[in-house]
Order: structure tokens, then sequence, then C-alpha cells
């Protein structure tokens, strides 16, 4: 007898809950909302661009002049993207993304505030042996056969991305040791590091440092949270590096890379091309060397460098950048590329 009022029971479970009509993002009444708010009626393809996007990446908004401030926002951006991909056209591609319906400032909240000069910060000595012989090409992605770069990850809107980045080059230096492939904690390193804004940025040289003297734990041991937390010290040292090497120039960085494993580099990421960046080799001379986001790089093509980066798999080539190399994009050389030395 309770075999069968189990499964009734279940079959009613199921039935309630499926009863619910599921969210569908949608949003029914976005034109009269419009007109309320003195919006002319806009063309079809922004408010079906819109509603497509509510869905694709699941928004939902507390009021109606919430709504009313996003699809405004979008549609700028939309036009934008339109623009970039007509005067970019059969070099690089744009397209709308999570960050579409954020502002100028509201977006500059995923990059590091611009850090003023300081006179003293951790050095190193350590002289990397150059002067080998390096192939055209280098994607430590598949080094015969082999990957040596954990998956894309997400830092949110917080400006982590130093933090995120150190972890990679330390993942990689180390898997290209033979330790293993495996995640570390950049919630460690943005907690931890002593010298740093945390959200609102950091120097990787700070957090090579950190990772010099105390170490870093792998990333189920400390997870991130989109934010800054307290220090925890009470955690598995999992990797811990010996010192770390500088590129003085793009052609000692390709060295570097193709020998050593990725590496952190800095670059301005404050324009709205790198936002909606989709696929091919960016080369954008206005987009200034204010170093604004920390990144890695992961390999190099004939004339471009491969960039990891934490903005998630839906943005870029599934979570990478291509960029043109040797004219020191973004200013990509103006802080000196950084590689963990084990």
């Amino acid at each position: 007898m309770w075999r069968k009022s189990g499964f009734l029971l279940a079959a009613f479970l199921v039935q309630l809950v499926f009863s619910e009509p599921l969210p569908t993002f949608r949003i029914e009444n976005l034109e009269l909302f419009l007109q309320r708010h003195q919006i002319p009626t806009p063309d079809v393809k922004y408010t079906e661009a819109f509603q497509n996007f509510l869905v694709k990446y699941l928004r939902e908004y507390k009021s109606e002049e919430e709504i009313v401030k996003r699809f405004t926002i979008f549609s700028r951006n939309m036009d934008l993207v339109e623009r970039y991909n007509k005067e970019d056209a059969g070099k690089v591609t744009y397209e709308l993304n999570d960050f579409s319906d954020l502002s100028d400032e509201e977006w500059k909240q995923f990059l590091m505030k611009p850090r003023p000069q300081k006179s003293e910060s951790p050095k190193s000595n350590f002289k990397f042996p150059l002067k080998n012989e390096i192939p055209e090409s280098v994607d430590w992605r598949n080094r015969n056969g082999q990957s040596h770069v954990t998956g894309i990850k997400y830092q949110g809107p917080c400006g982590s991305c130093w933090a995120f980045a150190t972890a990679a080059a330390i993942e990689s230096a180390v898997s290209i040791s033979g330790g293993g492939l495996t995640s570390l904690s950049s919630q460690q390193l943005l907690d931890c590091t002593p010298v740093s804004d945390k959200c609102g940025g950091g120097e990787p040289v700070e957090a090579l440092s950190y990772a010099q003297f105390h170490g870093v734990t792998n990333a189920i041991s400390y997870p991130y949270y989109f934010w800054s937390t307290k220090c925890r010290e009470n955690v598995p040292t999992v990797a811990k590096i010996r010192t770390w090497a500088e590129a003085e120039s793009e052609e000692e960085m390709a060295e570097m890379v193709a020998v050593g494993g990725p590496m952190i580099v800095c670059a301005n990421f404050a324009t709205n091309k790198n936002r909606f960046y989709h696929s091919g080799i960016a080369e954008d001379p206005d987009c200034g060397t204010e170093p604004t986001h920390a990144l890695i790089v992961i390999g190099y093509g004939p004339d471009y460098w491969i960039l990891k980066n934490t903005y998630s798999k839906v943005w870029g080539e599934k979570g990478y950048m291509r960029v043109k190399r040797g004219v020191n994009w973004c200013g990509i050389n103006t802080e000196k590329p950084l590689l963990p030395i084990l």
C-alpha cells in the first residue's frame, strides 16, 4: 500500500511543480512600458534582440523603470556592435554578450581601477635564459597532445582579474613541471595578498610575491565568491613558486612563453571593442596603454598573441582572444609580462 501511496504522492508533486509556469524571462508588455516612459516606438530589431538577450542570460529586472533603463543601454550598445562590425569587417567580429545591458561605468566594475605609480614593488633578480630557437606558433592548450591550461573562469563584477591571472599562470607552471593540472584559488590571492585594493584591482607581482612566501591552495579548498572575504590561513598549500621572470619586450615574451609557459600580462581593456569582442585578431590603436585588466598569454601565432580571459566561455573565442603581436596592443608590454618560476 505504501508503494502505491508513495507513487501517487510523487505524481502529485510532479504535477504541482510543473503546473507552475517556468520563467520565460521575456517581457510581455515591453512596448507598453517604453511608451509610458516617452520612449519612441523602437525598431522591432531592438525589442527582439533585447528579448532574446533576456532569455539567453536569464535577466530579470525589479521595476518598470529598470526595464526601460536597461533597454535603452542595450539599444545603444547594439548600435555600437553593428558599427564596429562594419568598421572592422573581414578582420574582427563583435557581438552582444553578457555585458550588453551595462553602461560604460558599470562595465568598468569588471576592470581594475587606474593605479597610482608606486615607488616600491616586489622585485625578482631571476634572469630567464634567452636566445632559444622557438617555433612559429605555440599553444599551451595543446602542447604535444597535452593541455597545460585550466578551463575558462568567470570573475563577475569584481576587479579580481589580477588574482585570476596569477593563479592561472601558476597552474600552468605546475602542470608543465609534471605536477598535474588543477585550478588554484584566485579567492585566496584576492583575500590574502596584503598590498591590493581587492575587487578594486591589484598588482599581479604582489600576488606572485604572496605565492612565493605563502603558497596557494586549490579552488576546491578555497572557492571563489565574486567579492573579497577575510583571508583564510588554515588551508593546505598546493603550489608554491620560487620566484618569477620578467620580459623586457614582446620578443622576449615570445621566447619565454614558448620555453617556460603562459605569462601574466596587463592591458587597457576599457574599450567597448574589447568588451564586445567575438573573434579575429584584435588591433585597436586607440585603446591606450593604461593597464586596467590582467590576463595570461597562453600562446602565439605568427602575428598574434592568444589570451585567456576570465569573462566565461560565452565571451570572445570561447573565453579566449587573439590580439595583434609586435605592436604593444593596448599596452600589453607596458607593464613587464611575468612568468612564475617553480
